[in-house]
């Protein structure tokens, strides 16, 4: 998530509580919840005021997926608990001010998360505990590039995330698989280390449908890039909804995919 620095001064004033509208974190508390987030600070003495220092952090976290943490932490409604705040209140304000960087806060479940202008996730919630940086930034850059429409650009970036998260399980679970740049031949070899192959007769019929249907978004991914992207000749311009498309299909497979790997493996302890 990457705002102007406007929008940042604004939000500071909200995260440490100077806004009248949202509970006041003292220095420690604001250095707390920064450390929450990647941050090792110690609260003693010559502390910067308050605002300063939360100013300062979340430059430091501008572009990143921690930028967008710290706010939906800050609107958890556990901590407008016994206070004279409403976190409905909170969650208008701060809409009205990232509205202008093409984001908004929606209600998710009883927590509130960060979505851009278009409704999609700034990263749905398996993927937010994967460990790969490089991920987090292909998923930035897929709904970033929607927002800017780039469409040969998104999609691009959509067969990267996919590739990503097929790679990084290879190499951590099949070290001995060459990767060699084709994404179907990857993902047959994760459809078996993963045991997704549609042909297991363990299945039921919806789930062989479902599972050969990620066998489609793969060949559709690995097909669309060489006709629609920026890193091919373009034989086909894409529009928004064939970018959106193809970056949905690769964050649900990517997520997919992490999920089983993570079910797979607490079975096996």
């Amino acid at each position: 998530m990457k705002v102007s620095k406007l929008t940042i001064k604004q939000l500071s004033t909200i995260i440490n509580g100077d806004c009248g509208y949202t509970p006041y974190l003292s220095g420690a508390d604001l250095v707390k919840l920064f450390n929450r987030h990647g941050f090792r600070d110690v609260y003693e003495s010559g502390f910067p005021s308050r605002w300063v220092y939360v100013e300062e952090n979340m430059k430091k976290l501008n572009g990143s997926l921690e930028f967008a943490k710290v706010i939906e932490e800050i609107l958890d409604p556990r901590s407008f608990y016994g206070t004279e705040f409403k976190v409905s209140i909170a969650v208008d304000k701060i809409n009205e001010i990232i509205s202008y960087d093409g984001y908004k806060v929606i209600g998710k479940g009883k927590k509130y998360k960060i979505v851009n202008e278009e409704g999609i996730n700034i990263e749905p919630e398996s993927l937010e505990k994967y460990e790969n940086d490089f991920l987090s930034d292909q998923i930035k850059k897929c709904d970033d590039k929607i927002l800017e429409g780039d469409y040969d650009g998104a999609i691009t970036n959509a067969r990267t995330l996919t590739e990503t998260v097929i790679v990084d399980i290879l190499s951590k679970y099949d070290p001995e698989y060459q990767y060699k740049g084709d994404l179907i031949s990857g993902y047959g070899r994760i459809k078996k280390l993963l045991k997704l192959d549609p042909s297991d007769n363990n299945y039921p019929d919806s789930i062989k449908q479902i599972l050969s249907g990620l066998i489609s978004i793969i060949n559709g991914l690995a097909n669309m890039r060489n006709e629609m992207s920026d890193a091919h000749t373009r034989r086909y311009k894409p529009e928004k909804h064939h970018s959106k498309l193809a970056v949905n299909c690769s964050k649900i497979l990517a997520e997919f995919l992490i999920d089983t790997l993570g079910k797979q493996y607490k079975a096996e302890q």
